[in-house]
């Protein structure tokens, strides 16, 4: 199942602890069907290739590139059990995702704790909730060919130490109908925080090609890229200073960002002796502040939420050991679920689908 990422624009279950993403369409209070257990692990590969994509949807999206979006990575997931009422989450996440000629990694976390409080509910509700803090890290996000920001093409763009940071809570609650059908349903809201150190650019400057740094502070050191011909001279050696505003483009507002979030789900088991699946779906709606007013007078349009679906299924090899494969599919690529591939920069570029697999397995302890 497969989109083309923007690559990320400008760069770029088990049972019961299965995570899509730290933002989960597969949230639920309580597995009915599962045994007990004190600690579970997921370990699972993810992947997103032409040969996965075996609804076409890089090309109903128009990319004509057969790899570009192309993702390889994997993540690995526990939850424990302290007491009936708390337990302790935590996942990890390897992303690789290729664009053309560019390779980007993203490491993804996610730390968390969860409360079920002892209601005198029905024997088949269960309400739980859980507070997290999650983000994404990469040491550089690179895109080798042109984009336009502000009617100014940039080359070549490199954006160092992006990362994003964010604060969430969730309601979750699970019913079983019977036997086979449960019901879930969450709630969440999240404050989130996006940044970068510095970015390297290549575009044209007092009409030759130069190599750009602008700092945190937005002011630029740029230097000849190449020689360059002015009026029959030919210049070998060129330094040119100054704020980037100069070339419309401003760090603080354009790639740093504060926002909030909020957002509904829910999801359908369906189980049958040892096999069980899972059909899930996610809205997303975000606030952000200042930046998507910049996106519009960049003549962009904002994106504004996300919608995420999803499907698992599952086998029990052993009352301990389950295999499951899962998929998702995002409407607006990974608005939301990495927050720093959103910027002044990528926004007209993340309107696409993007889908990813997984396969994995969910080991059940003690």
């Amino acid at each position: 199942m497969k989109k083309i990422s923007t690559i990320l624009g400008l760069f770029l279950g088990g049972t019961a602890v299965a995570y899509a993403a730290p933002n989960d369409p597969y949230l639920h209070a309580k597995n009915f069907n599962a045994p007990a257990s004190t600690l579970q692990i997921d370990l699972a590969v993810d992947a997103v290739n032409d040969s996965i994509d075996i609804f076409d949807m890089r090309e109903s999206e128009g990319i004509n590139d057969s790899s570009a979006g192309d993702y390889q990575g994997f993540h690995l997931s526990g939850q424990y059990e302290l007491n009936p009422q708390w337990s302790i989450e935590a996942s990890y996440w390897q992303r690789e995702i290729e664009y053309r000629q560019d390779s980007n990694k993203i490491d993804s976390a996610l730390l968390a704790v969860r409360y079920t409080p002892a209601l005198q509910l029905k024997k088949r509700d269960a309400l739980s909730f859980r507070a997290s803090v999650w983000g994404n890290t990469a040491d550089t996000l690179s895109k080798s060919s042109p984009t336009v920001v502000n009617h100014q093409t940039f080359n070549q763009v490199q954006v160092h130490n992006p990362e994003d940071l964010q604060l969430q809570l969730d309601a979750i609650f699970s019913r079983k109908l019977d036997p086979m059908n449960q019901l879930n349903a969450f709630a969440n809201v999240g404050y989130s925080k996006v940044k970068v150190s510095n970015v390297d650019l290549q575009a044209k400057l007092a009409g030759c090609l130069m190599d750009i740094s602008v700092n945190d502070s937005n002011q630029y050191n740029a230097q000849l890229a190449q020689p360059c011909s002015k009026d029959g001279i030919t210049i070998n050696e060129l330094n040119i200073q100054g704020n980037a505003n100069e070339f419309g483009f401003d760090i603080e507002k354009d790639l740093n960002y504060d926002s909030y979030y909020a957002g509904l789900g829910g999801s359908w088991n369906w189980r049958y002796k040892q096999f069980e699946s899972q059909i899930a779906y996610q809205y997303q709606r975000l606030w952000r502040n200042d930046i998507d007013d910049r996106v519009s007078n960049f003549g962009n349009t904002a994106i504004k939420d996300n919608h995420t679906l999803g499907v698992k299924f599952s086998y029990d090899f052993t009352p301990q050991i389950t295999a499951f494969l899962q998929g998702e599919i995002y409407q607006n690529n990974f608005v939301g679920n990495i927050p720093f591939l959103y910027n002044g920069v990528t926004a007209s570029r993340l309107d696409k689908r993007y889908g990813l697999a997984s396969l994995g397995l969910n080991i059940r302890m003690f």
